[in-house]
């Protein structure tokens, strides 16, 4: 009997022991936190950029002080300093009022669930009753990094109660006393910009003449092969650039400003120009190239196939004289269309393509004594060699090199003796050569 009982006893305090820590496992627990209150437009409103769904609620956690800098540096968020982030993160959460109007929303109370998520419970204030505006509590949310270890900061839920106590109309919003709302998660990017207005891209980064256009350069090889000069393969290691090519062809443009770069909830980027025109309206169209450093810990996971580009165009009327052709409304903006364009493929289409390159209409020319005149159809973005020989064969044959027109004089040749020669294109793409296809041979008897 007195075993029965001990086995008895001992099966209670198991399921006991196992209902407890179950249900310890499984309960959210409260968060200390210190919360502030702000009010503005939201963050891409601040950065002259459209929010993609207008109306919803957003947030960010910033966890270190170099991200702090970004938002600081945009005037969106000041008052802290080095030493907060390293025991604490600031949580930031943009909530639309349902107003209209600041201050409805009280301070929540927060908790972090079994799962890793963390749950904010905010009460809202009616005052009155009207159709919501784009308006923004901000809500500063101090938290310690112990108490949030392990936390999914990409996963939030976020619950409204709405009080009606005060309201000043019979006519309630299309809104439940308990409303789970969605904060999208987004990030403003710390980045360096240097925007050219010239119009030598198209050229230059062997990418073609599309009209608005975009791309990425994650390794060094793509780099060299776009020839851009200056960064050592190292560079590549931790960051990336971003090379949007813009056409602007309506007016002078005296400044084009990079305001901001938004990482958004669904991994893609949103970014937005400041432009100054100036007046008469110009007759050579202008090329923009904006070189965008990233670093490759910040743009985890975006798809950068998706890009989404704003400009906000003001206009210099100081020269402006009557009869002068000007946009029909002084302040614009605008989305731009701008296509992305796989670099990797172009290069490998550029390497394809000089490799089925031939050299034609090949003529052969003597001119002075022992010399011949080599001429053929010019091939644009490429270099030449030259091979000429006695033997028909090209047995000890001779080259000329680094040719850059489509002609060449052939000196100190053998008088009254034939040669035969052929020329074929060659290109350095990615600090390597590549070569096309030989000309067919054309024999001719120097002079």
């Amino acid at each position: 009997m007195k075993k029965l009982f001990c086995f008895i006893a001992s099966v209670v305090m198991l399921i006991t022991s196992v209902s407890l820590t179950a249900f310890i496992t499984t309960a959210d627990t409260a968060l200390n936190f210190n919360s502030k209150w702000d009010f503005c437009g939201s963050v891409y409103g601040v950065l002259d950029i459209e929010y993609p769904e207008s109306g919803s609620s957003y947030y960010s956690c910033i966890e270190k002080y170099d991200e702090y800098k970004v938002f600081k540096s945009k005037g969106l968020i000041k008052g802290y300093n080095k030493e907060f982030f390293n025991d604490n993160i600031l949580f930031v959460n943009w909530l639309n009022s349902y107003n209209g109007g600041r201050g409805g929303y009280e301070n929540p109370t927060i908790t972090k669930g079994a799962d890793g998520t963390i749950k904010f419970n905010y009460k809202y204030n009616i005052s009155y009753i009207s159709m919501p505006v784009v308006a923004y509590d901000i809500n500063l949310i101090e938290l310690k990094k112990s108490e949030v270890s392990g936390v999914d900061f990409s996963k939030i839920t976020v619950n409204v109660t709405l009080n009606y106590s005060n309201a000043t109309s019979n006519s309630e919003p299309n809104t439940t006393p308990d409303e789970n709302i969605t904060l999208k998660m987004i990030n403003i990017l710390n980045y360096t910009s240097k925007v050219k207005i010239d119009d030598s891209f198209s050229v230059d980064y062997k990418i073609g003449t599309r009209k608005n256009y975009y791309f990425v350069i994650n390794n060094y090889k793509d780099y060299t092969a776009c020839g851009f000069k200056g960064k050592k393969a190292k560079f590549f290691k931790n960051n990336i650039l971003l090379v949007n090519c813009i056409y602007d062809i309506k007016y002078t443009c005296e400044t084009y400003v990079n305001k901001g770069m938004v990482k958004n909830a669904d991994n893609t980027l949103t970014m937005s120009y400041n432009t100054l025109w100036s007046f008469p309206k110009s007759t050579k169209a202008k090329h923009i190239t904006d070189i965008i450093e990233l670093k490759k810990s910040e743009v985890k996971n975006v798809d950068f196939s998706k890009l989404t580009v704003y400009k906000r165009n003001e206009f210099d009327y100081s020269t402006w004289s009557p009869g002068m052709v000007v946009p029909s409304n002084a302040d614009t903006y605008n989305r731009i269309k701008i296509t992305y364009v796989d670099v990797s493929s172009v290069i490998a289409g550029n390497i394809k393509a000089i490799k089925k390159t031939q050299v034609k209409r090949l003529k052969v020319k003597p001119i002075k004594e022992k010399q011949l005149k080599v001429s053929w159809k010019k091939i644009s973005g490429v270099k030449y060699e030259v091979k000429f020989s006695l033997k028909k064969g090209m047995k000890n044959a001779k080259v000329k090199k680094n040719i850059k027109k489509n002609k060449v004089i052939l000196k100190k040749l053998k008088s009254k003796k034939k040669y035969f020669v052929k020329v074929r294109a060659y290109q350095k793409i990615a600090n390597k050569t590549y070569y096309g296809k030989w000309s067919k041979k054309v024999a001719k008897a120097v002079k």
